[in-house]
């Protein structure tokens, strides 16, 4: 199932946009993302300007999960 995504926008041009170019670094790869509320773990699929998108699967779905970058409190590749 694809999503059609290009991996966002990925150019970087400003101070502060350190975990954007980390995070870029990341992109197809598995990931673990701990937010100040939960865990997820999925492939990283898009970095935007404020959310990544995860595509996740369980129980034989696939979906994606858009979360606020401002919310993260680490993202790693597993």
């Amino acid at each position: 199932m694809g999503f059609g995504f290009d991996g966002g926008d990925c150019r970087f041009g400003r101070r502060g946009d350190t975990f954007r170019r980390e995070a870029c670094a990341l992109i197809n790869e598995r990931v673990q993302v701990d937010t100040v509320n939960q865990t997820f773990r999925g492939r990283l699929v898009e970095v935007g300007r404020d959310v990544i998108v995860l595509r996740v699967r369980r129980n034989n779905c696939t979906f994606r999960v858009v979360i606020r970058i401002a919310e993260i409190v680490a993202i790693f590749p597993i």
